[in-house]
């Protein structure tokens, strides 16, 4: 029967391995995407490594009985921002906005950190910043808030108002 016409003849194939998938359809795709990634994580972690979070530096410029002053200088601010002054422990002191001086009943006074804030409104002299570069003063003395010396300390900055 082996090499009659018609007659079938029973032989089993070995079973062959099925084709393997490929792991990455596209492997110069894949090493663009993971080498951006690699980039994107080692300037994150620079970036990281890198900023400014000391608060020290906010002390550059300022003379020791200002401890703080917001807004920083050349800040820009919105027209209804407040300023303020926080001198050092033990200190009183008064503030100016473009040379003229704000009322203390219109400054927030907060005596046992020696702190001075002013937000304008609709029941204060200045109801609020025109857009434009300003000019803050502090005269600090050592004493009580009622009593400023002659000649007392001062520190100004500018700040800038955006309209």
């Amino acid at each position: 029967m082996a090499g009659t016409p018609g007659a079938s003849t029973a032989i089993t194939p070995t079973p062959a391995r099925a084709p393997r998938n490929k792991l990455v359809e596209h492997p110069g795709r894949a090493a663009i995407v993971i080498s951006t990634l690699a980039v994107v994580i080692a300037l994150g972690a620079l970036l990281l490594n890198r900023s400014d979070t000391d608060t020290r530096n906010e002390r550059i410029g300022l003379p020791t009985a200002v401890e703080q002053v917001t807004p920083r200088p050349g800040e820009l601010i919105r027209r209804l921002d407040t300023i303020v002054v926080d001198l050092r422990d033990g200190l009183s002191g008064s503030l100016f906005i473009d040379g003229k001086p704000v009322p203390d009943d219109q400054l927030e006074i907060v005596k046992p950190l020696s702190q001075l804030s002013f937000r304008p409104g609709p029941d204060k002299d200045l109801t609020h910043f025109e857009p434009g570069e300003h000019t803050a003063t502090v005269h600090y003395w050592v004493g009580p808030q009622q009593s400023p010396p002659a000649n007392p300390g001062s520190y100004s900055w500018r700040f800038r108002v955006g309209a």
